[in-house]
């Protein structure tokens, strides 16, 4: 008998490579969205994880970084009490929780973070996960939070590609603005399913931290998303204030996967060589 998956935030960016890089593993796979199943409400949770019955629960849901510090509430409800909701209804069947975190849980230095280094919790999203984190790890003995890069990856169609979008902007401009001085580590959806789907082959649970390797400014990945694609638009290196946003991010999210080695899982490869894959494999989306 195959192994489930169920997938919370089935509309997004990384459940849609995630769901279909496990199926290639032989997993069965329920990807549902928010109209399926509310992860913040027990009884649509209890219902669906009853009717299902996974071995393994991927929560990939989330509302983004402004819209939180906007509406703290909102982000308590689906980054943290829904963690709760899940992890305890993961628990009553001896269901293993996949939490996906963030990268943006830590400070300004410019330097990687790995995950024995301390959280700053500058913005109300970052709050709002790291607190998720602990409820998971607190309501579940089986649980894996996942603190990923700078997402890219799935279909060209997804509002937050952030690689195609980079591509349609600079098809339409002749210039270009990218902040120099906010830093990350970008990182592939569908590499990071793989070794997602390696972690759960496992009994190590934890905190992982899961990007690809080396790190670069927004103004470095834009760039290099253009040349990828033989692109000439310039991209002018500007500051953050340029776009201003109700958060504050930190001036670096950049991630380093101390736990990916010591685990012998290993680590992922470049974020430039996985931009190449990635744009290799849109080449009829993306053809300049």
């Amino acid at each position: 008998m195959k192994n489930k998956i169920l997938i919370a935030g089935g509309g997004g960016m990384l459940a849609w490579d995630f769901g279909r890089i496990a199926v290639e593993h032989g997993y069965d796979v329920l990807s549902v969205t928010h109209g399926e199943m509310d992860i913040a409400d027990p009884s649509s949770v209890w219902a669906a994880i009853k009717g299902f019955k996974p071995n393994y629960v991927v929560n990939a849901s989330g509302i983004d970084v402004d819209a939180c510090e906007i509406n703290p509430s909102d982000g308590y409800r689906v980054h943290t009490w829904a963690a709760t909701v899940l992890a305890q209804a993961c628990e009553r069947i001896s269901a293993t929780l996949v939490y996906m975190s963030s990268c943006g849980l830590f400070g300004d230095d410019l330097t990687f973070y790995s995950e024995y280094d301390p959280v700053v919790l500058k913005t109300k999203y970052a709050r709002s996960k790291y607190l998720g984190e602990l409820e998971a790890q607190q309501h579940c003995q089986r649980v894996f939070v996942v603190r990923c890069g700078w997402l890219f990856g799935g279909t060209p169609s997804h509002r937050r590609n952030f690689v195609f979008q980079r591509i349609k902007e600079a098809k339409q401009n002749t210039v270009i603005n990218s902040a120099g001085d906010k830093y990350g580590s970008p990182t592939l959806t569908s590499d990071l399913s793989e070794k997602i789907l390696a972690l759960l082959s496992t009994d190590l649970y934890g905190t992982y931290h899961i990007s690809n390797a080396e790190g670069c400014s927004r103004y470095e990945y834009t760039t290099y998303i253009l040349h990828s694609v033989g692109l000439k638009t310039h991209v002018e290196k500007v500051d953050s204030s340029a776009f201003p946003r109700p958060a504050s991010t930190p001036d670096s999210e950049m991630l380093t996967n101390l736990k990916l080695q010591f685990s012998n899982i290993g680590v992922l490869g470049s974020w430039q060589e996985a931009i190449e894959r990635y744009v290799a494999s849109l080449k009829k989306d993306v053809c300049v």
